[in-house]
């Protein structure tokens, strides 16, 4: 069985097109909306000291030859010690035997990687074709990763980030955008009129009120029960 470290990994993707890995999410999506697809539900633990939650997520597209099993964690005190606060892996099995072939350790790259290519999917799909501005809530891995991958379906290169460290959101920075740090989600809000939210927020970050008439939201955050980053007017 081969063991693939996150290093081979990055340098793996590096090597496909960004474009390749938004197509790839396309025909994922089909397939499952076809009923192509095999994907019990989500198995989380939540852990309140440290704060941290895990989700174990398997999946297979009939006909494939493989299934995914894959162990996803984030544990939000981490960076306080160094660490990354998210991490995992995936385990690659044959549809055949069951048989483990591969382990992907890729201490949550590919989970990254794969929701922001999701997130420029769904942008090219569902966001307005003349995008003033885009605006990013939160200034961690994923907001980045969605920013750098909304190149490749839109045209718009200023951003403004909203972050609960003011210092991070100033710092924060893609190769080819023009980005200003604001001192509120609301601030973000009245610029943009497309919208990614990336945090691991309980409580609602983006108001109903604050949201421009057609804008497009893309929120990535809350993806378990307890966690909130919308207004539910906004719906």
């Amino acid at each position: 069985m081969n063991v693939l470290a996150k290093d081979q990994i990055t340098a793996a993707l590096a090597r496909i097109p960004a474009k390749q890995a938004i197509e790839a999410m396309a025909h994922a999506f089909a397939a499952h909306s076809r009923g192509d697809s095999r994907v019990p539900p989500v198995a989380h633990m939540s852990f309140s000291a440290p704060p941290g939650d895990v989700h174990v997520k398997c999946g297979y597209i009939c006909g494939d030859p493989v299934f995914v099993v894959k162990i996803a964690s984030g544990f939000y005190d981490n960076p306080k010690h160094g660490l990354k606060a998210s991490s995992g892996m995936m385990v690659v099995c044959s549809a055949t035997t069951g048989v483990p072939q591969t382990i992907l350790y890729d201490e949550a790259y590919l989970t990254d990687y794969r929701t922001a290519a999701a997130g420029a999917l769904v942008a090219q799909l569902l966001a307005p074709s003349n995008i003033s501005a885009i605006g990013i809530v939160g200034t961690g891995v994923q907001a980045h990763l969605q920013l750098d991958l909304l190149r490749h379906v839109t045209d718009c290169r200023r951003a403004y980030v909203w972050g609960r460290d003011a210092k991070k959101a100033r710092a924060f920075s893609v190769d080819g955008f023009e980005i200003g740090a604001c001192v509120n989600v609301a601030d973000v809000a009245s610029r943009c009129n497309l919208i990614v939210t990336t945090t691991a927020a309980t409580k609602p970050l983006l108001c109903a009120n604050d949201v421009r008439p057609g804008t497009h939201v893309t929120a990535i955050g809350a993806d378990m029960p307890g966690k909130q980053e919308l207004d539910p007017a906004i719906f």
